[in-house]
């Protein structure tokens, strides 16, 4: 097949082979339907087709079980799903490029390097989009495209929040200046030909998670947030506005969170979901839930006296919910059918939800991809993971690198150091510069190697980095292995005429579902810091880690915050430590110390 995708010759033929053709191009059974005029616009097409579906299928568009919708065959309606985040890279696919982490691109304060990873990240799930095409035989197109993980508006109050890495910072300011820019890039909307005031995006992006979710409470299940109407107004509601407003973010769609705010749960709170969002900012977003079942949360918190799965869908469609996205997509979709046919809701409500849901599909170009003016067509799979876009992960490792401490120790020389030792559980892991919601890249470069690349090194583990559970003592399955680990490290850093000891946190101890207690270095990790500083002559530590670590830094000649630089983090951090780049990143987030834990 010719780089440059063979569908598209296809399609500009209007000579349909299957399911293979694009939808509404020309020839096919349902391009004599008025949803297949683009004159029309997109609000006019997406009624009509909507009208001709009966409740079946309407409630297939509503209710979405894990990992998406079916096709329709009689429409040719693709499949699409909402399972896929792109906040630093394509997550889930193979041989794209992974950028710095949602946490790194806050801590460049750089709009403009943002908008270049954004729409980097736009044309990949373009690109990968025609491949599922293909690969389906042509019944999905846009699972790639409809990121319902789309960029966070939660901020890093408390850095032990373990989705901190999701995150662009602390302060509602600098979440509203990047997070809109990267909304924007990547749904790179396009004006529609012949259809004024429409527009084609590039890929679909969800507002997530309106509202609050953030709070570092392991012990809160389902999570919920008190909170005063000032602090709602200074703090948190500015950066979902900006976000939704249709002069900046303009997301398309937004999520409703799993937690409850000040009493009332965030799927059913019409507050949230009808008087900010459509009335204030004027946004016409599609609301949909959480994965994780926001909607049975209504009656997880007993709102309203809701018990059972039916209560809670009743309250949700009322506040304004008008997709069920979960692993629950069966049990509801059943019960909207049954909910609809008894009268307990309106036909006119899933009507309403089942044309929002076309008309994203047609933004998303579904319905025009045919059209020799679509604007996506001539990419060519040779860009995924390009060296360009290489050169720009790299570039984004570098300008995320914080410099904490400098001693004069920085920047290295590879005359001045002939042997650098470079220790620790991060210095040469792949993955763990990832850290979440990732896709994976055609070739790593690790700390390490990004080092040895510069000047003679020598690499040693030291501890591991991660551990099966959250006791320290069980970091390792092998008595004596950590000792033996720590052992090696030291001996290596003796004969070193520097030592950069590369430490952090990883998804085991910062990650969806692991909010951490501690603001330390796993108990090892700090072991072995210890061990090898009394026997190094010289000292950088590398803190690779999201919400910062409250390090020991008596004896060390410089200290660099390295928040997980994705898959050229290696190489972007030597352009630092190498005087390549200077380190222009700033704290997204407020490192605590221990002191500060332990009194909350």
């Amino acid at each position: 097949m010719s780089a440059v995708f063979a569908l598209a010759a296809l399609a500009a033929t209007g000579t349909p082979t299957g399911n293979m053709a694009y939808t509404c191009a020309p020839g096919s059974v349902e391009s004599k339907y008025p949803f297949c005029d683009r004159k029309l616009g997109f609000e006019a097409r997406s009624q009509d087709l909507m009208k001709r579906l009966n409740t079946t299928e309407k409630v297939m568009l509503w209710g979405h079980s894990y990992p998406g919708t079916e096709y329709i065959e009689r429409y040719n309606m693709k499949t699409w799903s909402l399972d896929h985040t792109c906040i630093h890279g394509v997550n889930k696919a193979h041989g794209v490029t992974v950028f710095a982490h949602a946490i790194a691109q806050g801590a460049s304060f750089d709009r403009d390097l943002v908008a270049r990873i954004s729409n980097a990240t736009s044309i990949e799930a373009r690109i990968l989009s025609e491949k599922e095409y293909v690969k389906s035989n042509g019944e999905a197109q846009a699972s790639v495209l409809s990121c319902d993980g789309g960029p966070l508006a939660n901020s890093a109050h408390d850095p032990r929040w373990g989705r901190i890495s999701e995150t662009y910072g602390e302060d509602p300011y600098l979440i509203q200046q990047i997070g809109v820019t990267a909304m924007r890039s990547l749904q790179n909307q396009q004006a529609v030909p012949d259809s004024p005031g429409d527009y084609f995006m590039a890929t679909r992006q969800v507002t997530r998670h309106f509202l609050g979710y953030h709070q570092a409470r392991p012990d809160l299940e389902p999570p919920y947030m008190n909170v005063t109407m000032r602090s709602l107004g200074d703090s948190y509601i500015p950066t979902y506005g900006s976000y939704q407003d249709p002069e900046l973010g303009n997301a398309d769609g937004i999520m409703c969170a799993i937690s409850s705010v000040n009493g009332v749960p965030s799927c059913a709170n019409s507050f949230l979901l009808t008087d900010l969002l459509r009335k204030k900012w004027n946004s016409d977003a599609l609301v949909q839930t959480d994965c994780c079942d926001s909607l049975s949360a209504i009656s997880s918190f007993h709102y309203k006296g809701a018990t059972t799965h039916e209560d809670a869908l009743v309250l949700g469609v009322e506040a304004g919910v008008q997709v069920y996205y979960g692993y629950s997509g069966g049990t509801y979709s059943k019960l909207m059918t049954d909910s609809v046919e008894n009268g307990t809701i309106p036909m006119s409500i899933l009507d309403s939800a089942a044309a929002r849901v076309i008309k994203s599909m047609m933004k998303l170009g579904l319905y025009d991809t045919y059209a020799a003016d679509f604007p996506w067509k001539n990419l060519t799979w040779s860009q995924l993971d390009s060296p360009q876009h290489r050169s720009l992960a790299r570039e984004s490792a570098a300008k995320s690198t914080v410099l904490l401490k400098n001693d004069g120790v920085l920047p290295l020389s590879p005359n001045t150091y002939k042997n650098v030792a470079v220790i620790g559980p991060f210095a040469n892991c792949t993955e763990c510069l990832l850290q979440s919601y990732n896709g994976y890249p055609s070739a790593y470069t690790t700390i390490f190697q990004g080092i040895s690349n510069r000047t003679h090194a020598t690499y040693s583990l030291g501890s591991n980095t991660s551990c099966p559970t959250k006791a320290d003592n069980t970091c390792w399955t092998t008595p004596g292995v950590e000792a033996d680990a720590i052992t090696a490290a030291v001996n290596v850093a003796k004969d070193a005429d520097l030592t950069i000891l590369v430490v952090g946190l990883g998804s085991t101890w910062e990650g969806e579902g692991n909010d951490r207690v501690n603001m330390t270095l796993p108990t090892i990790q700090a072991a072995l810091q210890q061990a090898v500083e009394k026997v190094s002559k010289k000292v950088i530590i590398v803190s690779v880690s999201a919400g910062g670590v409250d390090l020991d830094e008596t004896t060390a000649g410089a200290v660099v915050y390295a928040p997980y630089g994705g898959e050229e983090g290696g190489s972007g951090l030597a352009d630092v430590l190498f005087g390549d780049f200077n380190p222009s990143a700033k704290m997204p987030v407020t490192v605590y110390k221990q002191s500060w834990a332990d009194s909350m």
